[in-house]
């Protein structure tokens, strides 16, 4: 956790002091961001949903900017983890492909872009820069399980960092109602995707 978001003002809200009040202004502020955008969340909304008082969610976070930074480098580090370990894990690639596909889509939320757009204005050039390396985490991790593959012979030789971009650009179709719906559940969608990215990288010596 960062330096800037430690900076507490003094005093000590009634029931604030723990690990576990922290974590769970945490959750919820991110789970808000996520479904909601930066600009209709609100400290005091925050601090309604989670029960306490907004003086508490204050006193684990300076403003909206910092909360805001620490939540998406928690639901960034949240999605490297679960990545990597299935990524990493046993299966070909075009099957942990979709099984990291499926898991994405299945979190509907506010476009990545589109909610940096509208909190950028409120963030230090210092909380953008974390975010965005917190970000490029993911798609290294991603750029690496490419590379080995081409090293393999696995799948063409390309640009395993535009890959990985590419990948996760694809997975933004989770937002639209005419892609996910009754007819096409996200387990469905997530293997045509992946069917159709994999067209494209699959060895031609095959």
């Amino acid at each position: 956790m960062s330096d800037e978001q430690i900076k507490r003002k003094p005093g000590r809200p009634k029931g604030t002091g723990s690990i576990q009040t922290m974590q769970h202004i945490l959750r919820t502020a991110a789970h808000q961001f996520m479904e909601q955008g930066f600009e209709k969340v609100s400290l005091e909304g925050v601090a309604q949903t989670c029960g306490i008082t907004k003086a508490s969610v204050y006193y684990y976070f300076n403003n909206k900017g910092i909360l805001f930074t620490e939540c998406l480098l928690f639901v960034l580090k949240i999605a490297h983890d679960q990545t990597a370990k299935i990524i990493n894990g046993d299966g070909t690639l075009q099957e942990r492909l979709e099984q990291v596909a499926t898991g994405h889509m299945k979190n509907t939320h506010v476009e990545f872009e589109t909610m940096m757009r509208e909190a950028s204005p409120s963030l230090s050039e210092e909380q953008i820069q974390k975010i965005r390396e917190s970000e490029l985490a993911l798609h290294l991790l991603m750029a690496d399980v490419f590379q080995k593959a081409m090293d393999k012979g696995e799948i063409v030789a390309s640009d395993p960092l535009l890959l990985a971009h590419v990948f996760t650009a694809m997975l933004t179709v989770k937002n639209r109602s005419e892609i996910i719906n009754k007819e096409k559940p996200v387990e469905q969608a997530a293997a045509e995707i992946i069917e159709i990215l994999w067209k494209g990288l699959s060895s031609r010596s095959k």
